[in-house]
C-alpha cells in the first residue's frame, strides 16, 4: 500500500492506494477528518478501504493538520468555516482525479467522521455526481446543530453576535434535513452512538426516522452504537470499507 502526501492546489491531502492502484482508474472514496483532527487521523479507515481496491483521498480541512489555526472565540464560527472549506474544495480535488482519468466510472464515494460527516450531508444536496456516501457521528441537520451551540452558549453567557445565524446564513442551503430528497436513492449509511455527547444521537436517527419509508430513502441504513460515544472502532472501520466496496464496485 501507498501513501502519498502532496498539495491540491493549497489543500494538503494525503492519497492512500494500493500497490498495484497507483496509476489505474479506480472508485474513489474522499474521507473527511472531524472538528480539531487531521487527516494523518484517519489513516486507519483510508487503510481499510484501499485494501478494497479504491483509491482513498484524505484532505486536511481549512483550520486543521497542515492548516492549523486558533479557533475564533465565537462558538462554532471556526468550525462552520472549516465545514465551508470542505464544501468548496471538494470539486477541487474531484476535478484533480478526473483529469488524470483515475476515477473508474465515475464511482465516488464520500464520507467522514463528526464534523467530517456533516462535511458528508451538505455534499450530498450539491453533487449529484456522488454514488454513495457515509455520515459517521454526525447529523445532516446543520441548522439545528448550529441552533443548539448557539442556546448552549448563550445558556453558559458566552459571547455570541446577534447576527451569528445571519452571518452563518449559508448553511440553509447545505442542509440535507431541509432537502431530504436531494438523496435521490443514493446508498447512505449513517452510525451514531446513543451516549454521544458531541452531537446529540437524536440528530441524525430523528431524520433517518423521518425519511426511511421514502422512496428516495430506499438505500439509507442507520446502525445505532448502543452506548457508545463519541469514538470510531475498529469493527465500524469495517463496516464502512465493506459498505464502499459494495457500492463502488
Amino acid at each position: 500500500m501507498k501513501i502519498y502526501q502532496h498539495l491540491i492546489q493549497d489543500v494538503p491531502i494525503l492519497e492512500v492506494v494500493s500497490n498495484n492502484g497507483i496509476h489505474k482508474p479506480l472508485p474513489l472514496v474522499i474521507f473527511y477528518h472531524g472538528w480539531r483532527s487531521s487527516k494523518e487521523l484517519v489513516l486507519t479507515q483510508a487503510r481499510k478501504l484501499a485494501q478494497k481496491n479504491i483509491r482513498v483521498i484524505l484532505p486536511d480541512a481549512m483550520n486543521h493538520g497542515q492548516r492549523l489555526t486558533d479557533i475564533s472565540s465565537i462558538p462554532s464560527f471556526t468550525f462552520w468555516d472549516s465545514i465551508q472549506g470542505n464544501l468548496a474544495e471538494f470539486a477541487l480535488i474531484r476535478d484533480y482525479y478526473n483529469v488524470q482519468k483515475l476515477i473508474k466510472d465515475q464511482k465516488i464515494g464520500v464520507g467522514g467522521y463528526s464534523m467530517g460527516g456533516m462535511t458528508t450531508g451538505a455534499l450530498l444536496t450539491a453533487h449529484p455526481e456522488i454514488t454513495a456516501a457515509t455520515i459517521i457521528m454526525g447529523t445532516p441537520d446543520l441548522s439545528g446543530y448550529a441552533r443548539l451551540v448557539r442556546t448552549n452558549a448563550l445558556q453558559r453567557n458566552i459571547y455570541i453576535p446577534d447576527d451569528l445565524e445571519r452571518l452563518t446564513s449559508w448553511i440553509a442551503n447545505y442542509d440535507l434535513s431541509l432537502q431530504p430528497e436531494k438523496i435521490a436513492g443514493r446508498p447512505l449509511l449513517f452510525w451514531h452512538g446513543t451516549n454521544d455527547c458531541r452531537i446529540p444521537y437524536t440528530m441524525s436517527k430523528g431524520f433517518f426516522d423521518r425519511v426511511h419509508g421514502e422512496d428516495y430513502a430506499q438505500q439509507v441504513a442507520f446502525i445505532t452504537g448502543y452506548k457508545a460515544g463519541h469514538l470510531v472502532e475498529t469493527r465500524l472501520m469495517d463496516k464502512i470499507a465493506n459498505f464502499f466496496e459494495y457500492y463502488l464496485e
